[in-house]
C-alpha cells in the first residue's frame, strides 16, 4: 500500500444545473479549477472520475487524467470508489487513502485538500473519514437548508451533519456554526466499507450521505479552514463564482 489518490467525481448530468462540471468559469470548465487545486495540493495522483466521454475529453485536453465509471453509480462516493479500483488495477498498487473532491467546488484551496488528506494518511490515521468545514458567522445563512452544517466536538470530531441551524442556542449563547465543504478523505478500507453500507434512515431524512457513516459507527473528523466556498449547484451560483473569479484571475 502506498500514498494518497485524489478522485474528482464529475457526472455530466445534474438536476439543478445540467452539464455544470463543463460550464465555463473564467475560461476553464468548472471541474478544471477543482483539478488544478488538487494538483497544486501535491498529496498524490489526481484523476477525474466521470460517466461521459465528453467530460473525459475535456479533462484530457487540458492535460489531466480521466477514468470512465458506470453511469449508474448512485453517488459521487461510489464513483470515486470505482475509479480508485480501476486506477489501482492499472498501477498495480493499492493506495492507503482516497480523497474524494467534488467537481463543483472551484474555489477550494490546495491547503484544504492537504489538511483533509493528512487526517487519513500515514500509519496512524486520526479517523476513518475526514472532511473540511468553514466557520459560518451569519445566523441567517445558517438557516439556509442548502448550506450543510457540521456539529463538531472540541477535538474536531463530527458529531452530526444537518441542513438545519445547529447547535441550537438554548441558553441564549451565540452558537458556533460550521459550514461543510464538499471534500472527503477516506482510509482505504473505510471507503470500501462505506460503499457496501445501505443508505441509513438519517441519510434518507436529511439527504446527506455522510450520516450513513456516522450511523454505522464510523469516525469523521473535520479540518477547520478559511476557504471562500461557492459550490456550483445553480445558475446563480455560477454567476456569483464568475464575479469572484474575475477578481482573482
Amino acid at each position: 500500500m502506498s500514498g494518497t489518490l485524489v478522485v474528482i467525481p464529475a457526472r455530466l448530468a445534474s438536476t439543478r444545473l445540467p452539464r455544470k462540471v463543463l460550464l465555463p468559469l473564467a475560461g476553464l470548465p468548472v471541474v478544471e479549477w477543482c483539478r488544478r487545486a488538487a494538483v497544486r495540493a501535491g498529496v498524490g495522483p489526481v484523476v477525474v472520475a466521470t460517466d461521459h466521454p465528453e467530460v473525459a475529453e475535456a479533462v484530457e485536453r487540458l492535460g489531466g487524467d480521466a477514468v470512465m465509471t458506470a453511469p449508474e453509480c448512485p453517488s459521487g462516493t461510489d464513483r470515486a470508489a470505482q475509479a480508485a479500483r480501476k486506477v489501482e488495477r492499472a498501477r498495480g498498487k493499492r493506495f492507503t487513502a482516497i480523497v474524494n473532491l467534488q467537481g463543483d467546488e472551484p474555489f477550494i484551496r490546495p491547503s484544504t485538500i492537504k489538511a483533509v488528506a493528512a487526517l487519513v494518511s500515514g500509519h496512524r490515521p486520526a479517523c476513518d473519514i475526514s472532511t473540511a468545514v468553514v466557520p459560518l458567522d451569519d445566523p441567517r445563512r445558517a438557516a439556509e437548508p442548502n448550506l450543510v452544517k457540521a456539529v463538531l466536538a472540541h477535538d474536531g470530531r463530527c458529531l452530526y451533519f444537518t441542513r438545519a441551524p445547529s447547535p441550537y442556542p438554548a441558553r441564549g449563547a451565540a452558537p458556533r456554526y460550521h459550514q461543510h465543504i464538499g471534500i472527503y478523505g477516506f482510509v482505504r478500507a473505510a471507503l470500501d466499507r462505506f460503499v457496501r453500507l445501505p443508505p441509513s434512515p438519517l441519510e434518507k431524512l436529511e439527504s446527506l450521505e455522510q450520516l450513513r457513516a456516522l450511523e454505522a459507527g464510523m469516525t469523521i473528523s473535520a479540518a477547520v479552514v478559511k476557504d471562500r466556498t461557492v459550490a456550483i449547484d445553480t445558475a446563480a451560483d455560477l454567476a456569483r463564482a464568475a464575479r469572484l473569479r474575475s477578481r482573482h484571475v
